[in-house]
């Protein structure tokens, strides 16, 4: 039987349990579209973010697919639209972007698989053949060190890194074919002293903790 620990139970003790929490559609992502984007985008450019269903069928008329691909936020248009520097266009939403908390929260959305409602949120530790993680080199570092992760098949990744007080200061999330995938971190803004990560896969449905471990900085 899988070995699973609680989603909201995080490593090292940190006391931030709810940056494991996962997005739900109608709680976390809608709210975000109808204050910053449903003005405009209830048919525009072929984009409708007025429903799941709406968001999740929509085909952006400037890239030519669909703007939502589940587990794919670098492929998804959406995406593209409110991060800096859009392939197409401005970016969005007009008169002001997105906070980066709400921009991360649509990352971790589509990273979960654009899921309409919340999944179990548990955590996989017993990990199939072929997930490791290969700790970060070098370490000690300044300012910039690889996190190194090998996966036996296509996933979605997660690495989120704390503060030795528990705070999170990076996280970043992506695609990863199987095999060796490595994560560069650039902690050049971030002070002196000990850090904890963990890197996180979500693959068919589940999520894996494929390992956390510790690096420091010295600077």
């Amino acid at each position: 039987m899988k070995q699973l620990i609680p989603f909201l139970i995080l490593i090292f003790c940190s006391t931030s349990a709810e940056v494991f929490a996962q997005v739900d559609y109608d709680d976390d992502i809608q709210p975000i579209f109808n204050s910053r984007c449903t003005s405009c985008h209830g048919g525009q450019s072929g984009v409708t973010l007025t429903s799941y269903d709406a968001t999740m069928e929509s085909v952006g008329t400037q890239y030519d697919k669909l703007i939502v691909i589940p587990g794919q936020p670098d492929a998804s248009p959406l995406v593209d639209k409110i991060e800096p520097n859009p392939e197409f266009g401005a970016r969005m939403p007009q008169g002001g972007s997105l906070t980066a908390g709400q921009v991360s929260l649509i990352r971790q959305w589509i990273s979960e698989g654009a899921n309409e409602v919340a999944t179990s949120g548990e955590l996989i530790t017993n990990l199939p053949e072929g997930f490791k993680l290969n700790s970060n080199y070098p370490n000690p570092f300044n300012p910039t060190t690889n996190i190194s992760f090998e996966v036996p098949e296509a996933v979605s990744y997660q690495v989120k890194v704390y503060g030795a007080q528990g705070a999170l200061v990076e996280e970043i999330a992506g695609n990863a074919s199987a095999g060796k995938s490595s994560i560069q971190l650039d902690f050049r803004n971030q002070p002196s002293g000990i850090y904890f990560y963990q890197v996180i896969a979500i693959a068919k449905g589940q999520k894996y903790l494929i390992g956390s471990d510790k690096m420091t900085l010295v600077k």
